[in-house]
C-alpha cells in the first residue's frame, strides 16, 4: 500500500498510522509511499512504527533526484523510478543520444540502463507494446562503464513530467 501525492502534511499524519494498523494486523507486510519530499520523508518517520521500505518519485536523466535519492537510501529504502524516460524528453537530449549511439540502441534503453547503475533505484517503465516491453528488459543488459555514467549525471537541463500545482517539491 502507499499513500499517493500528498497534499498536505495532515494527510500524512492521517494516512501512515493507519498503515502501522495494518501491518500490526497482518494484513501488510511493508510500507511504501510515492512522491513523498524529504521532509515528508522525516514526517514518515516519526509515524510509522516500521521502517519504509520505499518511495516512487519521478526520475530520469532530466531529473536525477540526487538529495531525495540519497534521503531514501540513507533510510536503507528502495527509490522506485516513475517516468523513467522523460515521457519521451530523453529522446531530445544529446548526451543521452551519443551514448546511445555508442551502445547501438535507442536512449530508452539507455535512460533505463542509467536508472539501473544508481544504487537503491528500480524503474518502472509503462508500456503495452510487447516489443516495448522486451526492450525495456533489454536495458538490464546495457553495460554502461563509467564515462557513460558520468556523461548522463552531467545533464545540466531539469524536466519534471509531472507537476501539480499544489504540490511542493524538494
Amino acid at each position: 500500500l502507499s499513500p499517493h501525492w500528498p497534499r498536505r502534511p495532515s494527510e500524512i499524519e492521517t494516512v501512515l498510522p493507519a498503515f502501522n494498523t495494518l501491518v500490526a494486523e497482518g494484513l501488510v507486510d511493508r510500507v511504501g509511499v510515492s512522491n513523498y519530499t524529504r521532509d515528508d520523508l522525516d514526517r514518515a518517520d516519526d509515524l510509522l512504527d516500521v521502517p519504509l521500505a520505499a518511495n516512487q518519485i519521478e526520475m530520469h536523466p532530466l531529473l536525477p533526484q540526487r538529495a531525495l535519492r540519497r534521503a531514501v537510501r540513507d533510510r536503507d529504502a528502495a527509490v522506485v523510478a516513475y517516468s523513467p524516460i522523460a515521457q519521451g524528453a530523453v529522446f531530445d537530449e544529446s548526451e543521452i543520444t551519443a551514448v546511445a549511439e555508442k551502445h547501438g540502441v535507442d536512449e530508452a534503453r539507455v535512460s533505463l540502463a542509467w536508472l539501473l547503475s544508481k544504487e537503491g533505484v528500480a524503474a518502472i517503465p509503462r508500456s503495452q507494446s510487447p516489443a516495448h516491453i522486451r526492450s525495456n528488459y533489454e536495458a538490464r543488459q546495457i553495460d554502461l562503464d563509467e564515462t557513460d555514467v558520468e556523461r548522463i549525471d552531467g545533464i545540466d537541463r531539469r524536466h519534471r513530467c509531472e507537476d501539480p500545482a499544489w504540490m511542493t517539491w524538494d
